[in-house]
């Protein structure tokens, strides 16, 4: 029996490690106990209502190859306190033949014991709704007596005894001056390239964030500009989990939000804020727009200096630096290309590289190749399949010493851990290798259409530029480097 081991832990602190490590001593006991073998232990620190748990969606995706026999977790809830997850889990398994064993004896499907799945997954998903609850319940007093208990507080201000109070530092006249930039007629976008351009801290930079970028983005200011914590008013509850099963957010009423009036200092006086509202929502009316073409080289043009990619302008008929037209020179300079010109240059580049193929020379030197590749890969099977009837032979050697003592179960288990890891290694070579001899006369077929539209070629489509074009770098100058998905001549060389 491969044995996939489940072990979750809510929290990284000191005792919940204590737990970890006592919890991979009892299942090794008990695997070592039933004489089976160790497929893999699956550690997540993480609540158990989500399924959004790295190291259990692994469990799951191993579990629907069939890679283990059985799941060992300590109880249910370590699986799962949801229940639609607790009933997936317990479908894949037996889709898959795989049983479900828990350490406290509550489900053991090995031995049939089963019947009460349904129960203990409703149990442990009602107990962690009855906590979700009463922690809202306790963040929602608070947030009525006006403190604040988000997890950032907004830019310009910072957290001192559960309140939000004036930063001493430039940012809140940072926050005076964007309301006043917008007042003035200024858009998101351009007040994000001033800021950037004057040096002033982007508010992930003001709370030491990894990764923090040096750029403001409009869609910051936008953040900013509808904040009414600025006016002096705590307004806590706008968003909500659905609930303990689902950790997708959704908005919440305005008349359901909670709101303590001048619970902290303002920044902005409540008759600019409203008028900021107001001008928003006349300028999203005005400025409602189709949605954005997607031009020939959408993704596929980046800076050859900055790495950013090019962005289409309109009025230009090119592309430009998307980080020089959203932060300005600071960031960049332009390197533009038009996109005409651009299409000339590529296709008068294929069809130099075209005049210099003969198709049947190119066929043939392919399919000489594929024959060669089909008698190397038979060869390589043939060599794995008796390594892996080599292995087969030494595990079962290995049995046999085990059952009369000459070696220990610990040793069985490091020699067993090392087989089945070479065991599957092999084997995902063998399919490998099994898709590559029958793909083969497909891929001739298709390269020889291919290869007769490459050499055809009079107009570029977005079809061919997927087809052909890996990516194209544009230089400070406007020339370009063009990297090919391959190059004619790569299919001639030996």
């Amino acid at each position: 029996m491969r044995c996939a081991v489940y072990i979750r832990v809510s929290t990284d602190k000191e005792e919940q490690k204590q737990s970890l490590e006592n919890q991979k001593n009892m299942f090794y006991q008990i695997i070592e106990d039933r004489g089976w073998d160790v497929y893999k232990f699956y550690v997540d620190v993480e609540s158990g209502t989500t399924d959004k748990r790295e190291n259990l969606q692994r469990l799951i995706e191993d579990a629907e190859q069939r890679r283990f026999d059985v799941i060992l977790a300590k109880e249910l809830s370590r699986l799962a306190r949801n229940g639609g997850l607790s009933y997936r889990i317990r479908d894949i398994a037996e889709q898959n033949r795989i049983h479900i064993i828990t350490s406290d004896g509550a489900i053991n499907t090995l031995e049939g014991n089963a019947n009460m799945f349904g129960l203990y997954a409703w149990m442990y998903e009602q107990e962690s709704q009855r906590t979700s609850e009463r922690i809202k319940a306790v963040l929602s007093s608070k947030a009525r007596k006006g403190e604040f208990k988000g997890s950032l507080p907004p830019y310009g201000y910072r957290v001192e005894n559960d309140k939000l109070v004036i930063a001493e530092d430039e940012t809140p006249n940072v926050v005076r001056r964007i309301f006043r930039m917008y007042l003035e007629g200024k858009g998101f976008d351009a007040i994000a390239r001033t800021l950037t351009r004057e040096g002033y801290p982007t508010p992930r930079q003001v709370l030491n964030k990894k990764n923090a970028g040096q750029f403001w983005h409009g869609s910051t200011i936008k953040l900013i500009l509808s904040n009414p914590h600025y006016v002096g008013d705590l307004v806590q509850g706008r968003q909500t989990t659905r609930s303990v099963t689902s950790k997708a957010r959704e908005d919440v009423p305005k008349e359901r939000q909670i709101v303590v009036p001048n619970a902290h200092p303002a920044l902005i006086s409540r008759e600019d804020f409203e008028a900021v509202q107001q001008y928003m929502s006349g300028r999203k009316r005005q400025q409602a727009k189709p949605k954005a073409k997607k031009h020939l080289f959408t993704n596929y043009l980046y800076c050859a200096d900055c790495g950013k990619a090019l962005w289409y302008v309109h009025y230009r008929k090119g592309y430009v630096c998307g980080n020089y037209y959203k932060h300005g020179k600071h960031a960049c300079s332009q390197h533009s290309v038009k996109e005409n010109e651009l299409i000339e240059v590529i296709l008068a580049d294929i069809r130099n590289m075209a005049e210099t193929l003969n198709e049947n020379e190119v066929m043939g030197r392919l399919e000489a190749k594929a024959l060669q590749a089909r008698k190397q890969a038979e060869k390589q099977r043939q060599s794995i399949q008796r390594r892996i009837d080599k292995l087969k032979e030494e595990k079962t050697g290995l049995i046999r010493l085990l059952a009369s003592g000459t070696i220990s179960e610990a040793d069985y288990k490091q020699a067993t851990e090392s087989s089945n890891a070479e065991l599957a290694s092999l084997q995902e070579k063998l399919l490998a290798l099994s898709a590559l001899q029958g793909g083969t006369a497909e891929s001739i077929i298709r390269l020889k259409k291919e290869l007769q539209q490459f050499m055809k070629l009079d107009e570029l489509t977005p079809e061919m530029v997927h087809r052909f074009i890996e990516k194209i770098e544009v230089k400070a100058d406007g020339s370009v480097n063009i990297h090919y998905k391959f190059t004619p001549t790569a299919l001639l060389s030996a």
